[in-house]
Parts: structure tokens; C-alpha cells; sequence
């Protein structure tokens, strides 16, 4: 095979590295480069100048405060850390392999909420507080939760009307009323967020990864990981980063009220939650929109899924769902509400 003919725009971004492939594997948005100086990792994307800017802006903010849990972005010969080319964005990293196996027992999602903690910790800073942007926070979020709720009802008037239930259809109505309760817990633990925040008058900001994910994660040999892909890293709550992660667990394997408190309290042993963030954390997890994601899906038939895997799915999520249900009561024990 004729490398420079069948990638060809991938030989004219390595130009820019000085890097010439032997061989070139893809796998999904990354190829796999092998060179006579080792072996590569070349990430294509979509990104404007403003959100290029602002990548480059973290790597280089990661590497001064010594976050060293990130898998590295090489420069080009001149100096550059993303090569612009035909509407794409493309950065270059060693490749790292992915190890599974280790040489001591490991406990993935444990190392993950702890190096979240630590990136959250390195990167704090209080925000200047302003008492009409967090109300505004606040509106925003319940309105669309409101927004999504009325959808819910309507597609459940809709579907009581017919003479046969489709199983999803039957799944979700018996479960409907239970949606109904989180989402109503979603918006108490949302108000408590915010009188906290207005009593205390201050809220704190963190580098957000923004897609935290085993995906996103690299693990060696001795089980330190190392996250990449940070191109949805934001300034925001730790709230968000830990309940995206939180989300990414649940769907992974079975768990129970018990690992998510003992996740939330490794988090907590490197980077403490005040309480008002625990509230806000707590909210994201409890609204049901993951439940109403597969609505939107089944309603949509975008996708050949089969009626039994659609009921599978939706059946796996409202059994996280109340898992977070029990999680959230443990977490809040004691608390008058």
C-alpha cells in the first residue's frame, strides 16, 4: 500500500512533524502512527479558532500548575501545537497503550475520581460573585427541566390513549411516576444549590475535563491514568465534571449506594465539596434525562434498534435510576429537606 496516496492528508500534517509512516492503523477519530521514532497518536477534530485557542490554552495551564496526568501534545518543527488543515484540526501524541491488566490490583474508577479530584484542586478559584447570573443559572436549568417534563406528559397522554401498549411504551408508563419524583428531587436539591450559594455569596470554579470517561482515560502497566481529549474542557462547577463521571460509571456495570458513596468520598478526601455543590451535584444526577433520552429515541425510530433492545436499555436506566435514588438518600441522610 502506497501510505502517502491512500492518507493523504495525513502525510502533509506529519510533514509539519517531521515524521514519515511506515504504517498507519485507524482507529475511530485517531490513527495510529508508526515511524522509524516510534509510534504515534494523530487525533483529528472540529474546533474554531476560539475553541483551538482555548485547548492550547489548557495543555499549556495543565502543564505549569504540574498536572501530569495528561497524555502530552507534541509541537510541530515549528513550534506549533494543532495543524490547521483542509476545515480539520489535528494534534500529535506518543501513543500510549492502553494496559488492562496490572502489576498490582487496581480499582479504575477509584484512580479516576481521584486524579478528577486533583485536577480539580489545582485549577480552584472563586468566582466574583454576582447574584443575577446565579439566579439566571438557576432559571435557565429549571426551565428546561420544566420543558422536558411537559414533553414526558405529553407523550404519556398520547400513549394512554392507545388500545395496545407497545412493551417500552407499557415500561415507561409503569415507571413514569417515579421520573416524575426525581425530577421534582433534581429541582429541591437545585434550590438548595442556590440559597447556599446566595447565603454564602461566593461560588468556585474548576477546570472541567468535560467528557470524563474511561475512553478518555489511559491507563499504564502500574494502574496511573492518564486522561486525554481535552477539547470540552470548561470553566465550570466540579458539580459538572463529577456528576459526567458519576454517569459514566453507573452505565459501565452494576452498582450500588454503597460504591457511589465511597466514590464521592475518595473524591472528597483530595477535593471537598461544600455542601451547597453537593446539592448541585446531587441534582444533575437525580433529573431523569437519560430516561427520557430513550423517549426521544423510540419516539424518533431514527435508529433500526429492535423493541426488545429498546426496553433493555430503558429498563437499565430506570434500575440506575433508582439506585441514584438510594444513593442520593444516603448521601443526604439526616438532612431535613
Amino acid at each position: 500500500m502506497n501510505i502517502h496516496v491512500q492518507h493523504k492528508p495525513i502525510g502533509a500534517v506529519l510533514f509539519q512533524y517531521d515524521l514519515y509512516p511506515e504504517k498507519i492503523e485507524s482507529i475511530g477519530k485517531v490513527k495510529k502512527i508508526y515511524t522509524p521514532n516510534g509510534v504515534f497518536a494523530l487525533k483529528e477534530t472540529k474546533m474554531s479558532e476560539d475553541e483551538t485557542d482555548w485547548f492550547i490554552h489548557v495543555i499549556r495551564r495543565l502543564e505549569r500548575i504540574g498536572f501530569h496526568y495528561v497524555v502530552p501534545i507534541l509541537p510541530t518543527k515549528y513550534g506549533d501545537s494543532v495543524v490547521r488543515y483542509d476545515g480539520h484540526v489535528y494534534y500529535l501524541m506518543p501513543w500510549y497503550d492502553d494496559q488492562t491488566k496490572f502489576k498490582h490490583a487496581v480499582d479504575t474508577e477509584e484512580v479516576m475520581v481521584e486524579e478528577l479530584a486533583r485536577l480539580h484542586g489545582l485549577t480552584e478559584r472563586t468566582q466574583e460573585y454576582s447574584e443575577e447570573v446565579l439566579e439566571e443559572s438557576y432559571e435557565t436549568l429549571k426551565k428546561r427541566w420544566g420543558y422536558r417534563r411537559l414533553e414526558m406528559e405529553r407523550y404519556v397522554e398520547q400513549i394512554e390513549g392507545n388500545v395496545y401498549l407497545s412493551p417500552f411504551e407499557l415500561t415507561f408508563l409503569t415507571h413514569f411516576q417515579r421520573t416524575i419524583f426525581m425530577a421534582e428531587e433534581a429541582e429541591k436539591h437545585l434550590k438548595k444549590w442556590m440559597e447556599g450559594a446566595k447565603e454564602k455569596k461566593s461560588f468556585r470554579s474548576v477546570l472541567c475535563h468535560g467528557k470524563p470517561s474511561r475512553k478518555h482515560t489511559c491507563f499504564d502497566q502500574y494502574g496511573t491514568a492518564y486522561f486525554l481529549n481535552f477539547e470540552k474542557a470548561v470553566l465550570d462547577t466540579p458539580s459538572r465534571d463529577m456528576a459526567l463521571m458519576f454517569r459514566h460509571f453507573f452505565q459501565l456495570r452494576p452498582w450500588d449506594e454503597q460504591e457511589g458513596r465511597h466514590w464521592l468520598q475518595l473524591y472528597e478526601k483530595h477535593f471537598a465539596f461544600f455542601d451547597e455543590e453537593r446539592h448541585l451535584f446531587m441534582s444533575y444526577l437525580a433529573f431523569p434525562e437519560s430516561i427520557y433520552q430513550s423517549v426521544d429515541a423510540y419516539q424518533n425510530k431514527e435508529s433500526s434498534v429492535p423493541e426488545l433492545q429498546s426496553v433493555s436499555q430503558l429498563e437499565r436506566k430506570i434500575l440506575t435510576m433508582n439506585r441514584i435514588q438510594r444513593f442520593m438518600k444516603s448521601v443526604f441522610e439526616g438532612e431535613q429537606r
